[in-house]
C-alpha cells in the first residue's frame, strides 16, 4: 500500500471530469466567499474552554441546498500530531509521515513530493447516470475505513435507511489482512457465525460495550433525487 501516483500510471477513460467552466465554477473565490457569508456565524466559530478528550481523527459530512456535498476526514495522527505547532497557530502539524518505510524498492518508501500510506478515507456515492450525489459518508477507524464503507454501502443498496444502516452490527478485520481474525459485533446470529467458521474464517464474535469502538465511528448523509430531502445518520458507538 502506497500512493498509488508512484507504482500506477494513470489511465485513459478514468471518469475524471475536465469540463473548464465547471472547475472554474467551483473554485471561483468570489462564489465561495458569498456562500460562506450564509452559512459562518464568527459567534458559534469560537468556544471558550477546554476541548473535550477525543481521539486524533475527527469526520463532517456536508450536504447544501443544491446537492453539493462534502465528505471530508481529518486526523494529526498519533494522538497529538507531531507535537510541533507552528508560530502564530493554534494547532499541531499532522504525523501521516510515521507511515512511510524506509526499506529501499518497498511501494511506500519515504521519497520527495510523496504521500504516506495510511487510512484516510472519506467516500462519496453518486448515481451513475447523472453524477448526481446519493450519498456521502465516512467510517473513521483505521484498518475499519473500506470495510466499513462496504457494509453501509450494501446497507443503503438494500434499502435500510441512513441510521439504520450505520446501527447494523458490524465486522472488522482489525489487522487489515486477507488472512486475519474478523472480529463481530453483538447481533450477528449464532448460525451465521457458526457457518464462517466452518468455511475456515477466524471469528471473534460478540464484540460489545467500549471494545465496539473498533467498528469506527460512521457518518451518512443521504439525498433523495426527486424530493431532495436530506436524510442523515450518526455512530452512537463514539
Amino acid at each position: 500500500a502506497c500512493d498509488t501516483e508512484f507504482f500506477e500510471e494513470r489511465k485513459e477513460g478514468m471518469n475524471v471530469k475536465t469540463d473548464i467552466k465547471s472547475n472554474e465554477y467551483l473554485l471561483d473565490e468570489t462564489r465561495i466567499s458569498e456562500r460562506a457569508k450564509k452559512v459562518f456565524d464568527p459567534n458559534d466559530a469560537v468556544v471558550q474552554g477546554m476541548p473535550d478528550p477525543t481521539s486524533c481523527t475527527v469526520s463532517f459530512q456536508v450536504v447544501d441546498w443544491e446537492g453539493n456535498a462534502v465528505s471530508f476526514v481529518n486526523s494529526n495522527f498519533m494522538g497529538f500530531g507531531t507535537g510541533i505547532v507552528p508560530d502564530g497557530c493554534g494547532f499541531t502539524l499532522q504525523n501521516r509521515g510515521a507511515g512511510f518505510s524506509f526499506e529501499e524498492g518497498h511501494p511506500n518508501v519515504i521519497e520527495p513530493y510523496k504521500r504516506p500510506y495510511h487510512t484516510i478515507i472519506p467516500a462519496m456515492l453518486t448515481h451513475s447516470d447523472t453524477n448526481e450525489i446519493y450519498a456521502t459518508i465516512s467510517n473513521m477507524g483505521g484498518f475499519m475505513q473500506p470495510q466499513g464503507h462496504t457494509q453501509l454501502t450494501v446497507a443503503l443498496a438494500c434499502g435500510l435507511d441512513p441510521q439504520s444502516a450505520i446501527d447494523q452490527p458490524r465486522f472488522c478485520i482489525a489487522d487489515g489482512t486477507h488472512d486475519g481474525v474478523a472480529m463481530v459485533e453483538e447481533g450477528v446470529e449464532e448460525t451465521i457465525i457458526h457457518d464462517l467458521e466452518v468455511r475456515g474464517h477466524k471469528i471473534v464474535s460478540d464484540v460489545k460495550g467500549p471494545s465496539r469502538s473498533l467498528f469506527g465511528k460512521a457518518q451518512i448523509i443521504k439525498r433523495d433525487r426527486k424530493s431532495k430531502v436530506l436524510w442523515a445518520g450518526s455512530d452512537g458507538r463514539s
